[in-house]
C-alpha cells in the first residue's frame, strides 16, 4: 500500500503545500536572521580585539616591553574577564596579564582560558608577535556571544511555534474556503449531469478566479441550453418539413401502384422525383451548412475578386428580379478584393437577393451594393419590403426558423442561416438595419486586400 503523505482534496493539498512553504520560508528566515546576528556580534568583538592589539604595539614602540607591562597590568582588575590580554616571553612563560592560558598560536584562534569567578571559558583571541620573541594576546570571553544566540534562539522558537498556530489555521480556513467554492462548482456540474439544465454556479462580488470560473461556467451552460433548444426546434421543423413531401411521395407512389394509364403513371412520376428532390435538397442544405460551420474549406481561400464577382452576379440576377416584375439596381465600388471561397461568397449574396424578392411584393425595388468600409469591405442587399422585426433578426439566422409559423410558404429557413455561416467563416459578419422601409443586409469583412 502506498502511503499518501497529502490528503486527496484537492483543496486541502493546496492548503497544506501553502504552509509548508509558509513554514519552511519561516526557517529559512529565522535561520538567516540568526547567522546575520551572530556574524554581526562576532564582527564587533573582533574590532575590539584588534583596536586592543594596536594599542599595546603602539605601547611597545614607545616604551618597548616596560610599556607593554605596565599597559597590561593597568587595563584589567577584579571580576569576570570580558576582555583579557597577557604577554608571554621568549620561552613561552605569562609575563602579564590577567589571561591564565597556556601560549596560543600566533594569529586568530579560539583557546581556552581560566576565568577567576567562572572557572574554564572559551574565547576569541588574537596573538601578535614583538620583536625580542614576545608574543602579546589579546582575548574576548565569548559567554556574552553564546548568551545572545540562545536568546536569539529561544526567541525564534517561539516566534516560529506561534507563527506556525497560526500559519496552521490559516491552513483549514484556505482548505475549507477552496473547498467550499469547489463545491459550489461540483454540485452545479452535477445537477446538470442529472438533467438539470437550468442550475447554475454562484457568482460572487469578489470578482476572483472563483467568480469568473462560475460566470464562464453559467455561459457555457446558456450556450448549451440555447443549443439544445434550438436542437430540439430544428429536430421539430426537420420533422415538419419532412413530413409533408414524404406524405406526399407516400401518396404518389400508392396511385402509382394502383394506376394503369400511362399518362398518368408518368406524371406521378415525375411528381414522386420533384418530391425526391425536394428532400435531397434540404439535407444538401444541411450538409452545406455544416460544412461551412466545421471551417475546412478554409484551408481551399484564395483572392476573390469581390467588385467582379459583385457585378456578375448582378447582371445574372436582374433579367431574373425583372421576370418577378422587381428592379434590381447594382452599385460596385472597383478594386475590392477579399481572401475567401468565390462560390460561397456568391451562393450568400444569392441567397440575400432571392430572399428580397421572395418576401417582397410586385414592384418592389432592391438594391445590391458593394463599397469599402475603413480597412475593410461591405456588401449589401437592400429592399423596400416588409423587413423583419428587430426582436426576430438574430432568431431568423437559426436553423430552419421562418416568421411565417404556419410553414406555408416556400423554402426550409436554412437560407440566412447559411448566409451567417459563410460569413463567419470568412471572419465577416451577417447584420440587418432598417431601410425605412424595408431590410438592408449587410456582410462586412473585417479585411480586405490589395487588388
Amino acid at each position: 500500500m502506498r502511503l499518501r503523505l497529502l490528503p486527496r482534496s484537492a483543496a486541502s493539498r493546496i492548503a497544506w503545500v501553502a504552509f509548508i512553504a509558509y513554514a519552511a520560508a519561516m526557517l529559512v528566515l529565522g535561520t538567516a536572521v540568526f547567522f546575520a546576528t551572530h556574524s554581526a556580534f562576532s564582527r564587533q568583538i573582533d574590532a575590539t580585539i584588534e583596536q586592543s592589539s594596536r594599542s599595546l604595539q603602539r605601547e611597545y614602540g614607545d616604551d618597548g616591553i616596560k610599556g607593554v607591562t605596565e599597559a597590561i597590568n593597568q587595563s584589567h582588575g577584579p571580576g569576570p574577564i570580558s576582555l583579557g590580554t597577557a604577554l608571554f616571553g621568549p620561552d613561552g612563560a605569562r609575563i602579564a596579564g590577567n589571561l591564565k592560558t597556556k601560549m596560543p598560536p600566533l594569529g586568530w584562534s579560539r583557546i581556552m582560558f581560566e576565568d577567576p569567578l567562572e572557572g574554564p571559558d572559551p574565547a576569541r583571541a588574537k596573538v601578535t608577535p614583538l620583536p625580542g620573541g614576545y608574543r602579546v594576546v589579546v582575548a574576548a570571553d565569548l559567554e556574552s556571544l553564546e548568551a545572545i544566540d540562545r536568546t536569539i534562539l529561544a526567541m525564534f522558537a517561539l516566534a516560529f511555534g506561534a507563527l506556525l498556530l497560526l500559519g496552521l489555521g490559516g491552513t483549514f480556513l484556505l482548505a475549507g474556503y477552496l473547498r467550499r467554492r469547489l463545491t459550489g462548482i461540483e454540485m452545479t456540474a452535477a445537477a446538470v449531469i442529472d438533467g438539470d439544465l437550468a442550475q447554475r454556479a454562484v457568482v460572487g462580488s469578489a470578482s476572483d478566479e472563483f467568480d469568473r470560473i462560475a460566470a464562464s461556467i453559467n455561459a457555457m451552460l446558456d450556450r448549451i441550453a440555447g443549443l439544445i433548444a434550438n436542437l430540439r426546434q430544428v429536430s421539430g421543423d426537420l420533422a415538419h418539413d419532412l413530413r409533408t413531401p414524404l406524405s406526399r411521395l407516400r401518396n404518389q407512389l400508392e396511385r402509382l401502384r394502383e394506376e394503369t394509364g400511362e399518362a398518368e403513371r408518368v406524371e406521378l412520376v415525375e411528381r414522386s422525383i420533384t418530391q425526391s428532390e425536394d428532400v435531397l435538397l434540404l439535407f444538401d442544405a444541411i450538409l452545406r451548412i455544416s460544412e461551412v460551420e466545421e471551417g475546412s474549406l478554409k484551408r481551399a481561400f484564395s483572392r476573390v475578386d469581390l467588385s467582379r464577382l459583385v457585378s456578375e452576379l448582378g447582371e445574372t440576377l436582374i433579367p431574373l428580379a425583372e421576370d418577378a416584375n422587381r428592379t434590381l439596381t447594382v452599385t460596385v465600388e472597383s478594386g475590392m478584393a477579399v481572401t475567401g471561397d468565390r462560390e460561397l461568397l456568391a451562393q450568400a449574396l444569392i441567397n440575400l437577393i432571392e430572399n428580397s424578392l421572395r418576401h417582397t411584393g410586385e414592384g418592389a425595388r432592391i438594391r445590391l451594393e458593394a463599397r469599402t468600409e475603413g480597412k475593410g469591405a461591405l456588401v449589401s442587399v437592400a429592399d423596400n419590403g416588409p423587413g423583419i422585426p428587430e426582436a426576430e433578426r438574430e432568431r431568423v439566422q437559426q436553423r430552419f426558423v421562418r416568421l411565417e409559423t404556419a410553414r406555408g410558404t416556400a423554402g426550409h429557413g436554412l437560407g440566412l442561416s447559411l448566409v451567417r455561416a459563410i460569413a463567419v467563416a470568412h471572419r465577416a459578419t451577417l447584420n440587418f438595419s432598417e431601410a425605412k422601409p424595408g431590410l438592408i443586409a449587410t456582410i462586412v469583412f473585417a479585411e480586405r486586400i490589395a487588388p
